[in-house]
């Protein structure tokens, strides 16, 4: 007759994945702390030019994140759950949380989609944000749809 494996077989093999989980981590870390601090002075690293993404489904404010300065190119998809579903309607916008960085009151820096209506089988659109000063951004985004932002410096 089999015998079940006792706990403390699962539980070894459990604690060795663990182990194994935990070396990968910290040595993907240091690689990534390696490849940024090599390269010429003065050079952007790959990493800021790694796009700040955010998704979801719905209304939502983003936590903030911060932009350097300069142009960035923004990217929106949005979609329908379903392609039986009717249109959804799609707005987002590039909000500052020092106001000295606006371009307008209460925030505003840019629309990125302004009252769109997106098939079921979805739209995007492709913009960019010219003279972002340095400091720290947020998305507001009002929508029935999914969604996908991505944010990357140009």
């Amino acid at each position: 007759m089999d015998e079940a494996p006792s706990v403390v077989g699962r539980r070894g093999r459990r604690l060795g994945w663990r182990l194994l989980l935990v070396v990968g981590v910290l040595g993907l870390a240091a690689v990534a702390m390696l490849s940024r601090a090599s390269g010429p002075p003065g050079a952007a690293s790959s990493a800021d030019k790694q796009p700040i993404i955010y998704a979801g489904t719905g209304t939502r404010t983003t936590p903030p994140f911060h932009l350097a300065g300069g142009t960035y190119r923004t990217l929106w998809s949005a979609w329908e759950r379903a392609p039986e579903y009717p249109p959804c309607t799609h707005s987002a916008e590039l909000m500052a949380v020092d106001a000295v960085n606006a371009t307008a009151s209460g925030g505003h820096v840019v629309d990125l989609a302004r009252m769109v209506q997106v098939p079921a089988t979805g739209a995007s659109d492709e913009s960019y944000v010219v003279n972002v000063k340095p400091g720290d951004y947020y998305l507001v985004v009002d929508s029935a749809c999914a969604w996908q932002i991505a944010i990357t410096p140009n």
